[in-house]
Formats: structure tokens, C-alpha cells, sequence
């Protein structure tokens, strides 16, 4: 199962999310994601959250067209967008994409990077798409696909991480181990069409840039 989320952050281009973000078997929105909603042109599944961003009338619309509704109270201690990633693990979700996971609030950003390694770490494969930015991690192989020339970043998730072979990438890597205090790993470039990262210890985190 493919599972999207859709959380209240930044998009990016709608449009550019519209065509390559869209194919999906269950939509959950978290909160102030449902602000998104009209613009994508989607009707999630379900409705998560505390929904103090939302308006009571927007939300009221949703009830009105029978989307389950699940709500939270505002004093927790899992963010809105951790919730609809646990109602994914729930369902079964062989893949979850999350968008709107960006935005001026850089503590929620990461969180949601975070919870990319909550999903993997559970077999689950995951990644954050926007218009400028893919991210995704792994603790095994990262396939990175863009058009050459594009920008790649591999940062560490771990104290240590062994990378044992890259292939596709312009400056490649060979048992080289990226650690948190030097940031070997940003602004590779695609020399291929696909990339592939080999992680022989520790978790990655791979951006994958659209200027």
C-alpha cells in the first residue's frame, strides 16, 4: 500500500506536486495540511490532529462530506504529523511519501525528518517530497533519481556512517565515512540518472535538489 501524507507545511510548486506526487491507495492530512487540499485537487481518507490550524469551518466541510475525523487533544506528545505516520504503520503501508513536511518552523522540519527514520527502521520506505527538495534515508542502499546535473547531498543521520560505494554521482565515495562535525557529503551532482549510495553502517539522509 502507498500511503501519502499531507502535512501543513510548505509545498513548493502545486503544480509540479499535482503531476508527480499524486498516485497514492489511502491519504491521511494532518492538521493545517487540510489548507492544501483545494489547491492539490485531492480528498484524503482521513483527517488527524488537534486542528488548531485549521478553521472550524473548513473542517466542519470535511464532516459535512463524511471524511473520518480523528481528533486529538492539543497538549501531547506526538506532533500531528508523527500521528498520521503511525496511522500509516497501522494500515500496512509498504510505502509513505509525506509533503507539506517543510517550512518556516525548522523544529517541525526536522521532526519530520526524524520520522522518515521512523518508517524505514520499520522496513517501511519513505521519503519528504517538495517542489525543490526530495529527502530520504536509509541504512542500506539510497537510489537517488533526477535529471543529470542535479544537485545531491548525503548527510549523516548517525555519529558514523560508512559508505562503501557510490555510483552515478560526480564525486563518488569509497569506503569513506561521513561523520556529523565535516559535511563531506553536500552538493554532489547526478552524472547519471540514477544514483545509488552503498551504506555499510549507519543511517543516511539523501536531498535530492531542484534549483
Amino acid at each position: 500500500m502507498k500511503v501519502l501524507i499531507i502535512s501543513g507545511g510548505n509545498l513548493g510548486d502545486v503544480e509540479y506536486i499535482k503531476k508527480n506526487f499524486l498516485d497514492w491507495d489511502y491519504i491521511i492530512c494532518a492538521d493545517g495540511g487540510a489548507k492544501h487540499l483545494e489547491k492539490l485537487d485531492v480528498i484524503p481518507n482521513i483527517l488527524v490532529g488537534d486542528f488548531d490550524s485549521i478553521s472550524p469551518k473548513l473542517l466542519q466541510k470535511y464532516k459535512d462530506m463524511g471524511i473520518a475525523i480523528k481528533t486529538y487533544p492539543k497538549e501531547k506528545d506526538w506532533t500531528d504529523t508523527h500521528i498520521a505516520v503511525d496511522i500509516a504503520i497501522e494500515k500496512g503501508a509498504k510505502w509513505v511519501y509525506i509533503i507539506g513536511a517543510l517550512g518556516s518552523r525548522w523544529d517541525h522540519s526536522y521532526a519530520n525528518i526524524m520520522l522518515l527514520y521512523r518508517l524505514e527502521s520499520r522496513g517501511i520506505r519513505a521519503k519528504i517530497l517538495h517542489s525543490h527538495n526530495t529527502i530520504m534515508m536509509s541504512n542500506d542502499v539510497l537510489e537517488i533519481e533526477g535529471h543529470i546535473g542535479q544537485i545531491v547531498s548525503l548527510i549523516p543521520f548517525s555519529q558514523d556512517v560508512l559508505v562503501e560505494y557510490t555510483q552515478g554521482l560526480a564525486y563518488p565515495l569509497h569506503n569513506e565515512t561521513l561523520t556529523l562535525d565535516f559535511p563531506l557529503g553536500i552538493s554532489n551532482i547526478l552524472e547519471e540518472e540514477k544514483a545509488v549510495v552503498k551504506i555499510k553502517n549507519g543511517w543516511l539522509i539523501g536531498v535530492l535538489t531542484k534549483d
